[in-house]
């Protein structure tokens, strides 16, 4: 129970690697806000989460407009009066090769991948400051830190800025006794990566089954990993457990990458 009485505000929250932590936090004793846009898996999250005998409300939003992010914070605060751990996990893919990338998707992809966690902690921290306690993390990716390609161009950068953001957040929030963090997973089996091995079966005119056994071989354990296994280190990052771990951007990707 090492989040008992503790507050998660949790985007991304419907399906995946969403709501594979929404249920570790909540067996971890934590009351759960859960942010997506898709009401009813939301509420198929929030009944599962609510058999374990947590609180949960369930917050429809589009994470891309800033106006609902802050429709979101409010209702959360309304609800259970605080925020103890924002966990972004809100997460867009796009295929688009550089020449005439499209504004649409450069935009849905920034505006998600990273302009929502700047806003969502520009929303939370406040409070976290004046408690002098709080954690923040954020779900990046093998792609915050290489290319990964082809056709990648606004998902890598938007991942990379996430490394940015959280490391200049944490200097700002260190002396607050709040962390911020980063997770950067491999490939993990979500509905995107699905997505993504389809697009890259198509652009370079493969079959899908090739694609997904590429990607297996890039990884030393010769497999794509679950969302539950990103949960356990997530968990230990939202924990009191993790007070001097901050600015830090953790790989879970099964050693396909060691830096």
């Amino acid at each position: 129970m090492r989040l008992e009485d503790k507050v998660v505000l949790l985007t991304g929250a419907s399906r995946g690697m969403g709501r594979a932590l929404a249920l570790g936090c909540a067996r971890e004793g934590a009351d759960l806000a859960l942010v997506a846009r898709n009401e009813q898996l939301l509420d198929e999250v929030a009944q599962e989460v609510g058999a374990m005998g947590r609180k949960v409300v369930v917050v429809p939003a589009d994470v891309s407009d800033p106006d609902q992010i802050g429709n979101a914070v409010a209702a959360t605060r309304k609800e259970f009066g605080r925020i103890d751990v924002l966990l972004n996990n809100a997460g867009v893919l796009d295929n688009e090769p550089i020449v005439n990338h499209s504004n649409e998707a450069w935009n849905r992809i920034m505006g998600i991948n990273l302009f929502a966690p700047f806003f969502f902690i520009r929303e939370v921290i406040g409070e976290m400051f004046e408690r002098r306690s709080g954690r923040i993390l954020v779900m990046a990716s093998t792609s915050s830190k290489i290319a990964i390609g082809p056709n990648r161009a606004a998902y890598v950068a938007s991942k990379h800025g996430v490394l940015g953001l959280v490391r200049e957040v944490a200097l700002e929030a260190a002396p607050f006794g709040v962390t911020v963090n980063a997770i950067c997973p491999g490939a993990v089996l979500t509905d995107m990566v699905r997505d993504s091995i389809r697009m890259m079966a198509r652009d370079t005119n493969r079959p899908e089954d090739e694609v997904e056994a590429e990607w297996k071989g890039r990884n030393p354990q010769k497999r794509l990993l679950e969302p539950e296994e990103v949960v356990p280190q997530a968990l230990l990052l939202i924990s009191d457990e993790s007070a001097g771990i901050t600015g830090q951007a953790v790989n879970v990707n099964g050693g396909s990458m060691m830096v």
